[in-house]
């Protein structure tokens, strides 16, 4: 272990990013924005889930920098008197939770349909792409909201609001798996040519194990580029469902449904209900974008 550190500190990669200040700042930002999220119950000021730490007659109160403004209420409150930079730091683990979930599944989809039609070829692989092109001729965000909507249309509806969280990471999922699939399968096509898979193919190992064993290990790396910058369209596409009101319920808020709430406010003056959380939004996506793009370019040996 001592010896991988070592290595890692004294490689490329370390040195790429410790040389980029824009890249060092929104490593720290993605950090603590994910580390408040996580423990968001430690850091938060308010716990939004409990109906003793909050009353209607603190409702709709500015942030505390303005007139009527309180200390105790940085950030204002909402329509319901909840703290709005508690409810931030809520939402945002509901975003991250559905971000993160969504892109391990759509990655896991990709990888498996990915390898089995670039080492298959033939028939298997022409049917599994053109699924591919059919679905890349629609937008994801289309693809999540029919997704959406037919798991929920088969769901009981006292279980709809109970299940939606599950059904939006699935949603989500079947939309962006695409991307994945088709990088594997020219990665894959490249590998199973190659000596070491034909030594192990001479032996008689078995084709998944050639699989997993052999060529997976040698796609991985523009897979988790790919999943890097995802993380930050399947936050959007979270944040965009959500905000059309087909995403996670309101008792289990995420940054897209503050923001759909606090849009009924816009214009009688309550700005800060829907602009934070907006804010929030953007700053974690801003962030996590210029990781993805970092590490792209930090894996590609062109610009080394």
């Amino acid at each position: 272990m001592r010896d991988f550190w070592k290595r890692f500190f004294g490689g490329d990669l370390w040195w790429s990013f410790k040389s980029s200040p824009i890249v060092v700042i929104a490593a720290i930002t993605t950090f603590v924005m994910v580390f408040s999220s996580v423990f968001a119950n430690i850091v938060a000021p308010y716990n939004i889930f409990d109906l003793t730490q909050f009353e209607l007659m603190d409702s709709l109160k500015p942030p505390a920098w303005m007139e009527r403004g309180e200390i105790s209420f940085l950030l204002g409150t909402d329509d319901q008197g909840r703290d709005v930079l508690s409810t931030i730091l809520y939402g945002s683990r509901v975003s991250l939770m559905v971000g993160f979930f969504s892109v391990i599944s759509a990655m896991v989809l990709g990888i498996i349909v990915g390898l089995v039609a670039g080492y298959s070829g033939g028939w298997v692989d022409a049917v599994l792409m053109r699924i591919a092109d059919v679905q890349l001729s629609f937008p994801a965000i289309l693809i999540a909201l029919l997704v959406n909507g037919i798991i929920s249309g088969l769901l009981p509806g006292e279980a709809q609001a109970d299940l939606a969280v599950y059904v939006l990471i699935i949603a989500i999922s079947l939309s962006f798996w695409v991307q994945y699939a088709r990088t594997v399968r020219s990665s894959t096509m490249v590998e199973r040519t190659k000596e070491y898979v034909q030594a192990a193919q001479v032996i008689g190992l078995p084709q998944p194990l050639i699989l997993l064993r052999h060529i997976l290990p040698n796609v991985m790396g523009p897979v988790l580029v790919i999943a890097t910058i995802q993380l930050a369209l399947a936050i959007i596409t979270e944040a965009t469902l959500s905000f059309l009101g087909v995403g996670v319920p309101p008792t289990s808020p995420s940054l897209g449904t503050l923001i759909r709430i606090g849009n009924d406010y816009l214009f009688s003056g309550e700005w800060w209900i829907t602009v934070f959380p907006g804010l929030a939004l953007v700053i974690l996506v801003l962030a996590v974008n210029i990781l993805g793009d970092w590490l792209r370019d930090a894996l590609n040996p062109k610009l080394r």
